[in-house]
């Protein structure tokens, strides 16, 4: 019997794309993953392309599931190696497209560290208020962690009653000391159901764990790691929109002390030890109190029969009584028949009934078009500044159309001037612009929004608002027909999540901006998006991947004759040389210093001329370090570029600190930290507050030291930078040196020394193997600190570290 042809049409994720390559292979009569090799290795030859082959080891990767990424090239060549050509090979392209974006969308997800406060107007529900209090206490006294499912139709009231109940557990004392929650996303209808391990990553984040901690292990690691940050901790955590069983698994604790408080429209009875407690509507003397917040003239009492009514044409559902309960409001000189009249003369609503499209129905036309393009929002949240770009209207005057919606309760409001969608309006907004508003409106439409917010990063110093809104603006990038906009705001976007600590999602920019570019056939964007992965990867402490990447990108750049880029990428591979190869690194930034200098690029000079400073300090050629960092400051102070202004005041204080002068390193190391903190750059006030602590130091006040690094430290591991925390550590150790606390001394040398080694930062491990051989030293142990020495003596002297000469005398003399 002949076989079929695999359908890309099928393909819709990871698993389904590597079922797709196993059919393929099999159609293919089983060819060896070797032959598909040497057929991949050929073609590369013949097309003379510069990038390496797969190899052996990842093509047969490809073939198996469970897989957490793909790269669509391989998947092509791995494809076109067992004869896929033409039509086919290009769907196959648009299908991994396809699937590659719903991955990296669902990695999109915004946690937090609280649990939303309920509405004001929430009413009602009392009794499975209490059953979850007492299911809550019961877990507790039986020393068992309490997973509670609270499972429901869409508007029946399950987040809100979720919230309300967190609450209830806070007030009664069984809230616990920590509290995270997540919209897991389980039934939106633009928006994948977030991926487990993205939740994952967003708890750790809020409980502490170094950012590198949670990077480098895999999603079943961090989730093992989620449930034993858990075990030690009281808490109470809301997961709402859950879709499935899977999803919610590796997020669930598994010791006791936690309350778990789930909700979904799915009856999940695949969960072990959870209780389910199924929402019903509410009753009806609850519907009326619901009903009787809106109506202060007490219209609802004098006709009783018509309030019931009224109660069972929005089912009884409380996202449709607050609705009706609004129009009541409204409309205090219409009688409670004439609401009646009116809901019973729409036709019911297939999402919602008939009285969300009532709600929209009365609205006035600027409203209508605002409710529906809220639809088109790429973004889950919206503010006035935002959505004025999307309807081409002042602010304020989109803030007015924004609290009239909220008004009507078609929108949710969590923040001050924050608003959301329910899922259930969102979906009928979304019916309604598909029906009322031309393709190439909303086109123009999310066009506009999306150069708002690339001009708005261009201009803005407000880390607050990007890291508050970076959800909605990665979910930007994964617009429709929108690449050259997509492409244009990424660029600003990765810069300002790099800058401001948000690694994992400059990350993702950069994979999503990768995908854009490989699918529209962009060289030049290929070229950013391998310079800002390479990036990430050497702040996070991938150094031989970082260089891999920048090596890539220069490869293109140069291709492309662009001379700018190929000054940046030189610049990163002299960043990522920098540790353990100062010569190889002086000669990239000169090589970028030159061509920045031709081009007239101030904010190139001043980067080059940084890390050319960051060198001669470290070698010790102060005078050099000196000039090169005033002149950071003065291009920065010239042209207005706070981040590279601040880089130079810690420069010039480090070189004031090394010659003695710490009143002037003090003074320059907080007009750094004022600008970073002022611009959100929370690298940079780290950086600055570790120059502080190591002036305390100095000057002896060793409680100040000490209170000071450990804040680096905290800093450092919260956004994942691994220099940072291991010169926090080193820090720490020579604060207890000074005290005569050798084995606390002995320890944290030894924890920074691990780092350094990973990151291959020579002179981090120079400066803590004399350290170790300081505290070894004092402790009698004569022979183990000559051999601490030794070894950062061959270090120093194969670096060219000017701490060779004092090493040198140490093995020889002793301390």
């Amino acid at each position: 019997m002949e076989q079929r042809k695999p359908d890309t049409r099928t393909v819709q994720t990871l698993d389904d794309l590597a079922a797709f390559l196993r059919d393929l292979r099999s159609l293919a009569g089983g060819t060896p993953f070797r032959r598909i090799h040497t057929e991949i290795r050929a073609f590369y030859k013949a097309q003379s392309l510069l990038d390496e082959p797969p190899s052996l080891a990842t093509i047969h990767g490809y073939f198996q599931n469970g897989r957490t990424r793909m790269n669509p090239g391989t998947v092509l060549d791995i494809a076109r190696a067992l004869g896929l050509d033409g039509a086919a090979l290009r769907s196959l392209e648009q299908a991994c497209h396809r699937v590659l974006d719903r991955v990296n969308r669902s990695l999109i997800i915004a946690t937090r560290d609280a649990v939303p406060a309920p509405t004001a107007t929430f009413t009602g529900r009392r009794a499975e208020r209490d059953r979850i209090a007492a299911l809550a206490a019961a877990a507790r006294d039986a020393d068992r962690p309490a997973v509670i499912v609270i499972e429901g139709m869409a508007g029946i009231g399950k987040t809100e009653l979720a919230n309300r109940a967190a609450q209830d557990l806070v007030d009664a004392g069984l809230g616990g000391d920590t509290r995270l929650f997540a919209d897991l996303r389980g039934y939106d209808q633009l928006e994948p159901p977030a991926a487990a391990d993205a939740v994952v990553r967003g708890f750790l984040a809020h409980l502490g764990v170094p950012g590198r901690r949670i990077d480098a292990l895999t999603p079943p690691a961090r989730a093992a790691l989620l449930h034993r940050e858990l075990a030690s901790r009281r808490a109470l955590i809301v997961l709402d929109n859950a879709s499935d069983e899977a999803q919610l698994e590796p997020l669930l604790p598994q010791r006791p002390g936690a309350v778990v408080l789930v909700t979904s429209r799915r009856r999940l009875t695949g969960l072990k030890d959870a209780t389910r407690l199924p929402l019903g509507t509410v009753a009806a003397r609850d519907a009326l109190e619901i009903l009787r917040h809106h109506d202060p003239a007490s219209r609802l009492d004098a006709v009783p029969e018509d309030a019931m009514a009224l109660v069972e044409l929005c089912r009884a559902l409380p996202l449709e009584l607050v609705a009706v309960g609004r129009q009541l409001e409204a409309k205090p000189d219409w009688g409670i028949g004439d609401h009646l009249e009116r809901l019973r003369r729409i036709p019911p609503h297939e999402h919602s009934g008939p009285v969300l499209v009532s709600s929209y129905d009365g609205l006035p036309v600027p409203v209508q078009r605002l409710f529906r393009f809220l639809a088109i929002h790429p973004g889950r949240r919206f503010a006035a500044e935002d959505v004025g770009a999307l309807l081409e209207t002042p602010a304020a005057e989109a803030q007015s159309l924004l609290a009239r919606l909220y008004d009507e309760s078609l929108l949710l409001r969590r923040a001050e001037g924050s608003y959301e969608f329910h899922d259930s309006v969102r979906a009928l907004a979304t019916e309604l612009a598909h029906r009322e508003d031309p393709a190439s409106g909303q086109h123009a439409a999310v066009g506009r929004l999306l150069r708002h917010y690339r001009l708005r990063l261009e201009d803005t110093g407000d880390g607050a608002w990007l890291s508050a809104d970076r959800a909605s603006l990665l979910a930007c990038l994964h617009v429709n027909d929108h690449d050259e906009a997509a492409a244009a705001l990424a660029v600003p976007l990765n810069r300002w999540l790099r800058l401001l600590g948000h690694y994992d999602e400059a990350r993702i920019c950069n994979q999503q901006l990768l995908r854009i570019a490989r699918r529209a056939g962009r060289i030049d964007w290929e070229a950013d998006a391998l310079a800002g992965i390479a990036e990430i990867d050497r702040l996070t402490g991938r150094f031989a991947a970082a260089a891999v990447g920048f090596e890539r990108a220069l490869r293109l750049r140069r291709r492309l004759g662009d001379n700018a880029g190929e000054a940046h990428a030189l610049r990163g591979l002299a960043q990522t040389a920098s540790n353990d190869d100062y010569p190889v690194a002086r000669a990239r930034y000169r090589d970028a210093l030159a061509i920045h200098r031709r081009l007239d690029n101030a904010v190139g000079e001043a980067e080059s001329l940084w890390g050319l400073a960051e060198i001669a300090l470290s070698a010790g050629d102060l005078a050099t370090a000196a000039a090169h960092a005033a002149e950071v400051t003065a291009i920065c102070n010239r042209i207005g570029n706070d981040i590279g202004e601040a880089y130079g005041l810690r420069a010039m204080a480090d070189v004031a600190a090394e010659q003695g002068d710490l009143a002037t390193a003090t003074q320059r190391y907080r007009q750094a930290q004022a600008i970073c903190e002022r611009i959100g750059n929370r690298r940079g006030a780290a950086y600055a507050l570790c120059g502080l602590a190591r002036v305390a130091l100095r000057e002896g006040d060793l409680e100040r030291s000490e209170r000071l690094h450990s804040r680096v430290l905290d800093r450092c591991r919260r956004i994942g930078d691994i220099a940072g925390e291991a010169d926090a550590l080193r820090g720490l150790a020579e604060t207890a040196l000074a005290r005569d606390e050798f084995d606390a001394a002995a320890t944290e040398f030894n924890r920074a020394l691990l780092i350094y080694r990973e990151t291959g930062d020579r002179a981090g491990q120079v400066h803590t193997l004399a350290g170790l051989g300081h505290a070894a030293w004092a402790m009698q142990r004569r022979a183990r600190a000559r051999t601490y020495w030794r070894r950062a003596l061959r270090l120093a002297d194969g670096s060219g570290l000017p701490a060779a000469g004092a090493l040198r005398e140490l093995t020889a003399t002793g301390a």
